[in-house]
């Protein structure tokens, strides 16, 4: 029998653009689960990239979470990493409820084996539909997000957000 807490299994990039802006306790507040993040994840975000205020937010926030060893694959593919393999085969396995990625192959994967999966930009979106952060902060994380830390978004998928946080906000 499954337990009633939430499992939330969390991809690198989320992670990493969550603690860039210093959000990533949005994810087990939004998501109200437990928050499960795979070795080979951690030893991504924890990369030489990171800055040094970055990897204290990560180190601390991973002092929080379930860190689990587990490398696995439910097929063979060139396309997805390793990490990716092993986080579609894990949720899959786990029959987690929900997958916290932005990369939209994984997406595109995880949809098919009925993965519920939010990413980065969903997870804020879902702090403001819960009050949590305003629709106009969530805006500038954003805009900070693409201008100071590369992040990348369709101009269409932009659009898209600014139109679902304009809807939020007139509530």
């Amino acid at each position: 029998m499954k337990d009633s807490r939430q499992v939330v299994l969390c991809d690198a990039s989320p992670i990493i653009f969550l603690a860039k802006l210093n959000q990533l306790e949005l994810l087990a507040t939004v998501l109200q689960g437990e928050i499960v993040v795979l070795e080979c994840v951690v030893q991504e975000v924890l990369s030489v990239r990171a800055s040094p205020v970055e990897l204290q937010r990560l180190r601390q926030w991973l002092e929080g979470v379930r860190i689990v060893d587990y490398n696995g694959s439910l097929f063979p593919s060139e396309a997805l990493s390793r990490s990716d393999q092993s986080s579609l085969a894990w949720a899959v396995s786990q029959q987690v409820d929900w997958l916290v990625v932005d990369e939209r192959l994984l997406r595109r994967f995880a949809r098919d084996f009925k993965i519920p999966i939010i990413g980065f930009c969903g997870i804020l979106l879902k702090a403001v539909a819960q009050g949590i952060l305003t629709a106009e902060a969530v805006r500038c994380l954003i805009d900070t997000a693409i201008k100071m830390h590369d992040f990348r978004v369709s101009i269409t998928v932009y659009q898209a957000i600014l139109n679902k946080l304009n809807q939020l906000s007139e509530r």
